[in-house]
């Protein structure tokens, strides 16, 4: 069902992303990501795009791309608590507006040492007049290459683009004996 903005009120448009940003949250609270959850809310629209500079300067084509957002978050999560058992969120803001919201999500987890690995994640999503997604960019802390280098051994920014990326968190997952099964 399409929500077109003649129908929402600024104040229910506003709501719903709130809505939005708090569900990419509390999937992550619930470490339902890790089971192959999505989140609640999230709808893209056919032309969404995804851009970050720790993947290079292309924009991701999500309908063209060859893996979910649901399959890559799953296996983003699956893997860090593979090094870090206790991974989950520390901390989230969200600021939504008309047009989209912006979130930063604070992860981290301690390694077998006790050591805690954290780092932070800003999220800027931005919504057509149906409330889906048409831009989604996320950028991170410079601890994020440190926390990769234990989780994953590598880190970016990964100028090629997220394969490279993606190939590191398989390999891990891989060598652990984990097998995603997504619903």
């Amino acid at each position: 069902m399409k929500r077109s903005a003649e129908k929402m009120t600024l104040e229910e448009r506003i709501e719903h992303h709130r809505k939005m940003a708090e569900s990419y949250h509390m999937a992550y609270v619930k470490q339902d990501v890790e089971d192959g959850a999505t989140y609640d809310e999230w709808k893209f629209a056919d032309n969404a795009v995804y851009w970050s500079p720790y993947f290079g300067d292309n924009l991701i084509h999500l309908k063209e791309y060859p893996m979910s957002v649901q399959k890559s978050a799953t296996m983003e999560a699956a893997t860090y608590c593979i090094t870090f058992p206790d991974w989950a969120p520390l901390g989230f803001k969200c600021w939504p507006s008309d047009n989209g919201f912006a979130m930063q999500s604070h992860f981290g987890g301690h390694d077998k040492d006790g050591k805690l690995h954290d780092f932070y994640a800003y999220g800027f999503v931005e919504t057509n007049e149906d409330v889906e997604i048409t831009r989604w960019e996320t950028h991170v802390s410079p601890e994020y290459n440190d926390f990769l280098d234990v989780s994953i051994g590598v880190h970016g920014p990964f100028k090629e683009g997220p394969e490279p990326y993606m190939a590191a968190v398989a390999k891990k997952m891989q060598e652990a004996g984990i097998q995603i099964h997504l619903r």
